[in-house]
C-alpha cells in the first residue's frame, strides 16, 4: 500500500534526510511506530511515516514546526527511510495566502497613493502606504524566524530516528 504522506508538496533539497537500516521495511516501520512518545509524535501509514517533535504544551507540535515526511523502501541490505522536512501543508497554504494577499493589498495602496498624490502631499500621507507595504515583509520575516526555530526540532527528529536505528542494530 503506497502512502500519500511524502508527496504532499514540493520541498527544497536541503531539507531532505535519508536513513539506512539493516531491518526489513515492515520491521523498521514497526520500530518507528513503537518509538513514538510524548516528545516525538507521528503516524505510520502504509510505507510512509510522518514525525514531529511535540512542543510540550497540549501535545502540540506548533503551527510552523517542521514535520518529517518519509517513505520506507526495501534495499539489498535492509531498508531505507528517505524523506524531507517541511511545514504542515495548511500552514504553507496560509503563509502563501498571507504573503500573496498582503502583497496585492500593498500594490493597491501604492497605486491609489500615486493617483492621489499632489504637489502638496507630505510624508505623513505616505505613512499608511508604508505600513501596508510592510505587511508582506512581516509575513516573510515570521516564516524565516519560525524556520530558524524549527532547525532545533529537525535536528531532534533526526537524532530520534538515528537512535531508533541504533537500538535496532543492538537488538
Amino acid at each position: 500500500m503506497e502512502s500519500f504522506l511524502p508527496g504532499l508538496l514540493w520541498t527544497p533539497s536541503q531539507n531532505r534526510a535519508t536513513f539506512d537500516s539493516g531491518l526489513a521495511p515492515e520491521a523498521l516501520l514497526a520500530r518507528l511506530q513503537a518509538g513514538f512518545s510524548d516528545e516525538f509524535r507521528g503516524r505510520v501509514e502504509g510505507n510512509g511515516v510522518k514525525v514531529w517533535r511535540s512542543r510540550g504544551y497540549a501535545a502540540s507540535r506548533g503551527s510552523f514546526a517542521p514535520l518529517y515526511y518519509g517513505v520506507v523502501t526495501a534495499t539489498e541490505t535492509g531498508s531505507r527511510l528517505s524523506g524531507h522536512f517541511q511545514m504542515h501543508p495548511v500552514m504553507r497554504l496560509y503563509t502563501g495566502a498571507w504573503i500573496g494577499l498582503s502583497s496585492l493589498l500593498a500594490l493597491v495602496f501604492l497605486v491609489a497613493a500615486a493617483l492621489r498624490a499632489t504637489s502638496e502631499s507630505s510624508a505623513a500621507d505616505a505613512l499608511p502606504v508604508l505600513f501596508v507595504a510592510l505587511l508582506p515583509l512581516a509575513g516573510l520575516l515570521l516564516v524565516r524566524v519560525q524556520q530558524a526555530k524549527g532547525r532545533k526540532d529537525e535536528e531532534a527528529v533526526r537524532g530520534w530516528i538515528e537512535k531508533i536505528l541504533r537500538e535496532s542494530r543492538l537488538n
